[in-house]
């Protein structure tokens, strides 16, 4: 067993310090935001062809209540609280909402997606006749030509976080030697960022829930094998949705993003949005069915398990918003959709990851080369196909580690984080409880997500629809029994009808002749990348 330190000790020492002062709160306070996604189903357990409902409001002007790639995939964005547990709140009132607005439909509980039709008869989102609108549209049929339209409708969680001032504005000091600057903060987040890729693979398999795939996914079945009727398995896998067969993309990495410094980070980037790739400019022979022919049509089309966010400005694009203002949260990208959970994801779930980000963040954090780059995409494709296997290996840091025994040794380090962190309020020992739940998986692999969604599959002699219309239909049950206070029940129906008006009103005012009068979809330029070709 490993029991060589992964990072410096200097996560400890800065922890102390804000522990034995009176900035005791700087650890533990931030803002959690919640996304997940989710296909509507209908009542055999397949993806449904109805539009988006009205009673759900737009899925162009909504701020809670959107739509994915898919028109049928919901996508859900929660407003950001201080505590988890009111942004838990808030996912389950909009999930409850929904539930009971949809009449013959539930909602599909899987990362991997249900039984689907032809690629042809998936629908992408539907967004109306507006400028914006046209353009979510046309960027999601590139999305389905360059990547296929089946991998677009899975689905997964994003957990947004954004930390306290006053703890970034002591690293700040501890590692920088500086005050707090928009600079400063954003070296900080990239240095979270490279601790989080590195130690990802623990996440993967701590919190890895799809190694099921439904036989309509694929037509290429190589590295699968049937498990039960229509079902397919990878006996090893954590999380299929970040394999090889779901969101990665061999062309991305050939230009892959610098996450040492924000200039490199919006220079790759760069790169990425302004020039072309041959391969993808057959899909602009016809109009409006992709943005451009760019290895990437916009900033968001890239697949990372982590973004450094901030929150763009009218029409203006991400990179120049990160330019401009610096990060001001992340967006972690790499949770699977808990099947077990009417909402898709626990609490404890993110108590771990807050956790674990707390240490990225504390901890040193080295450059990263070229060459740790690709590490990083063979340590994904290793941990998603096969991180259960004990002989599975990995590097961090140019070592090699088996799978559990990085797993051993990130949750024996953050042990020490969870205990400092607890040691001010003993009646709610939040983090301990989190951690001890993932000490538990390590100790028994049965515990794992991965592991009981194979094991209940297989027990009940069910294939993966009639097991996902079932886990689906005793959530839904769950959520439309779940009472909502007449005011919130209200609340979101003035917001659905408001965000209906908002659409109509968008529309009309850039003309209702929009055969006649639509102009080509032009994206604003990006300032930085003035110049490149």
């Amino acid at each position: 067993m490993k029991h060589k330190k992964l990072l410096s000790r200097n996560y400890k020492k800065t922890a102390k310090n804000l522990l034995t002062t009176s900035r005791v709160d700087c650890l533990l306070s931030a803002k959690h935001g919640l996304e997940r996604e989710a296909l509507r189903i209908d009542e055999k357990g397949q993806l449904s062809m109805k539009d988006h409902p009205l009673s759900l409001g737009s899925s162009l002007m909504h701020p809670l209540i959107k739509t994915d790639f898919a028109e049928p995939q919901i996508e859900y964005a929660t407003n950001a609280y201080k505590k988890i547990e009111d942004t838990i709140l808030e996912l389950t009132e909009l999930h409850s909402f929904t539930l009971k607005k949809l009449k013959d439909e539930t909602l599909w509980p899987f990362s991997m997606p249900c039984p689907l039709p032809s690629e042809d008869e998936i629908p992408v989102g539907k967004y109306g006749t507006s400028k914006e609108g046209r353009k979510k549209t046309i960027y999601r049929k590139g999305l389905g030509h360059r990547y296929g339209k089946n991998m677009q409708t899975i689905s997964g969680v994003h957990y947004n976080i954004s930390f306290d001032k006053c703890l970034l504005a002591t690293v700040s000091e501890v590692r920088y030697k500086k005050p707090l600057d928009k600079y400063t903060q954003s070296e900080i987040y990239l240095d979270t960022i490279r601790n989080f890729n590195r130690l990802s693979p623990v996440l993967f398999y701590l919190f890895g829930a799809s190694s099921l795939v439904d036989e309509s996914f694929l037509k290429k079945k190589k590295g699968l094998k049937k498990i039960a009727k229509g079902t397919w398995n990878a006996k090893h896998a954590t999380t299929l949705r970040l394999s090889s067969i779901g969101y990665t993309s061999k062309v991305q990495a050939k230009v892959p993003i610098s996450v040492n410094s924000l200039r490199e980070y919006s220079g790759s980037m760069c790169a990425a949005v302004s020039k072309s790739y041959p391969d993808y400019k057959k899909y602009s022979v016809k109009k409006e069915e992709q943005l451009n022919d760019h290895y990437l049509q916009i900033e968001n089309e890239y697949y990372s398990l982590v973004r450094p966010k901030q929150i763009p400005e009218a029409d203006e694009r991400v990179i120049d918003a990160l330019t401009q203002r610096g990060i001001e949260y992340l967006e972690i990208r790499l949770l699977d959709v808990d099947p077990f959970s009417p909402i898709g994801v626990e609490e404890n779930e993110l108590r771990f990851v807050h956790l674990f980000l707390l240490y990225c963040l504390l901890a040193d954090s080295p450059k990263a080369d070229k060459l740790e780059l690709k590490d990083w995409r063979k340590n994904q494709d290793k941990i998603s196909w096969s991180g259960r296997n004990p002989k599975t290996q990995i590097k961090v840091f140019g070592e090699k580690w088996k799978v559990t025994d990085l797993v051993y040794q990130v949750l024996v380090e953050l042990q020490e984080i969870a205990d400092l962190l607890d040691e001010k309020d003993s009646e709610n020992i939040y983090f301990s409880k989190a951690w001890e739940a993932q000490w538990e998986k390590w100790n028994d692999e049965s515990l794992l997500l991965s592991s009981q969604t194979e094991m209940d599959l297989v027990v009940n002699g069910m294939g993966f629809q009639e097991f996902g219309l079932n886990l689906s239909k005793s959530h839904a049950q769950y959520l439309r029994d779940l009472p909502l206070p007449p005011q919130k029940m209200n609340f979101f129906e003035e917001l659905a009808n408001q965000s209906l008006f908002e659409q109509r009103q968008v529309e009309s005012l850039e003309g209702s002749d929009e055969k006649k009068n639509q102009k080509p979809i032009v994206l604003e330029p990006i300032k930085l990348c003035a110049g490149i070709n």
